[in-house]
Formats: structure tokens, sequence, C-alpha cells
């Protein structure tokens, strides 16, 4: 039976089970450690948020890692540069399918700033920006990134439609040379209208990182446990006996 457990057949089940588990609980850990960015990316927001408002250029001043200073209030005054408008498309909000309205603002101490004016659904057309003097408070993002997977923008000059606020690729679009983060409008003074919306701020909750991390747990139990009851069972069977059975041979009489 030992043989039999190590044949080919039963060699590769052992292998699937052994791959399969590492592979889950691999998972579960991945699941875990993307619980442990999704809490120090809440506390960053909620720390970062509470802070005062300050002026883009001072907060800009304090670090050259951009990403280190995401998502603190700052203000910015100046004037928008509507001829220079462009969108962040395939966004959706509240239900509802739409764009971003994002239009570089040059500020009182020159320099240009890209604002997020927030959500315009699809079925609205987007308001102008408001004209003059212009005050907005939001929060500093940084540029956004394409992954791996992502759509790729145009860079040709004169496009309009990004998938993304990818201040890089914008800034040799549009020919300006605009600040390293941008600014997600909060409040402006004068006012916006209904639309563009705010952006709707990121969910502060943990995701559902936990369950999945329980759920590839559970499943390496379910393999292991079942893994060990085939490997028992296989082990408490029996070969079928093979019982011969012999007779005395029939006596032959000479005549």
């Amino acid at each position: 039976m030992k043989r039999g457990l190590l044949s080919p057949k039963w060699i590769a089940f052992h292998i699937l089970i052994i791959v399969s588990v590492i592979a889950m609980i691999n998972l579960g850990m991945w699941q875990l450690q993307r619980l442990d960015e999704r809490k120090d990316f809440n506390a960053e927001v909620r720390a970062h948020s509470r802070t005062a408002v300050q002026p883009l250029s001072d907060l800009l001043q304090k670090n050259d890692d951009y990403s280190q200073l995401e998502w603190y209030p700052v203000r910015v005054t100046g004037e928008y540069i509507a001829d220079r408008e462009i969108t962040i498309v395939n966004r959706s909000q509240d239900g509802a399918a739409g764009r971003n309205s994002v239009v570089p603002m040059i500020t009182d101490n020159g320099d240009i700033v890209l604002i997020n004016r927030g959500f315009v659904p699809l079925s609205i057309d987007i308001p102008p920006p408001p004209t003059g003097t212009v005050t907005v408070i939001g929060f500093a993002r940084a540029a956004q990134k394409r992954s791996a997977v992502g759509a790729v923008d145009s860079e040709r000059p004169g496009t309009t439609e990004f998938q993304r606020l990818d201040i890089p690729l914008i800034e040799r679009v549009l020919d300006l040379d605009v600040a390293p983060m941008y600014v997600q409008r909060l409040e402006s003074d004068p006012p916006e209208g209904q639309w563009p919306a705010r952006v709707a701020n990121p969910p502060l909750d943990e995701g559902p990182h936990l369950s999945y991390a329980g759920q590839w747990f559970f499943f390496t139990a379910v393999a292991l446990i079942g893994w060990i009851v085939v490997i028992v069972r296989q082990r408490k069977k029996r070969p079928a006996s093979i019982t011969t059975t012999t007779g005395d041979a029939p006596s032959q009489t000479s005549v």
C-alpha cells in the first residue's frame, strides 16, 4: 500500500495539494498585507485631512516625496485657464457614469496648478469654470500612474481626454509647466454650482480583506483535512485476497 501512495498518480495528487496549500496560504497572507496597507492609508488620510489649510506652495516645500503629502488641505488663489480644460474620463459617482473636469489655474504667485473641479455626469454638459480671481480649497493629490494593464493615454498635442490625472503626461500635452501635485476641490470662492460635484472622498473602512483572508485560510484547512482523510482511507484498504484451491489429482487405474 505504501507503494500505492507513492505511485505516479498519487505523487501527482500530493504535489497538487501541496502547491494548492502554499498558494492559498500566500493569498491569505497577501490579503492580510492589503488590510495593513488599508489601515495605514486610512490613518494617513484621517491625520492629514484634519490639519489646518495651508498654501499649496508651502506644502510642496516640505517633502520631495509627494506621495507623503497627499490629503493635506491646501489653498490656491488665481485664475482658471479655461481654454486648457481637460477631462478625466470613465469616472463614476453615486451610481452615475461621468467624467472629472480638470482646469489649470495660474496662481497669484505665478505657478500653474491643475484643479480637479469635480464630477459631472455624462448626461450633463460640463459648466465653464468661474471667471476672475478664484480661491480653491481642496486636498493635495499626487500624480496618478498607469497600472500594468491600464489604458494608455494619448500624448498628441490637443488631446483633452485622459484616463487618469497623470501630471507629467498632461504637462507635456498642454505644454505648460505645472505644479507636481494637483488640487482636488472641496470648495471654492466664488462657489461652483451643482455641477461639478465634489469628488467623493475615499471610504475609510477596512474593506473585505480580512474576510477574504479568512476564506483562503479556510480553503487551506479544508484541503489539508481532505488530503489526510483520503490518505487514511486509502491506507485502510486491503487488497483482495487471491485464494488458490488445490485438490487431489484423480487416480488412474491401469488396465
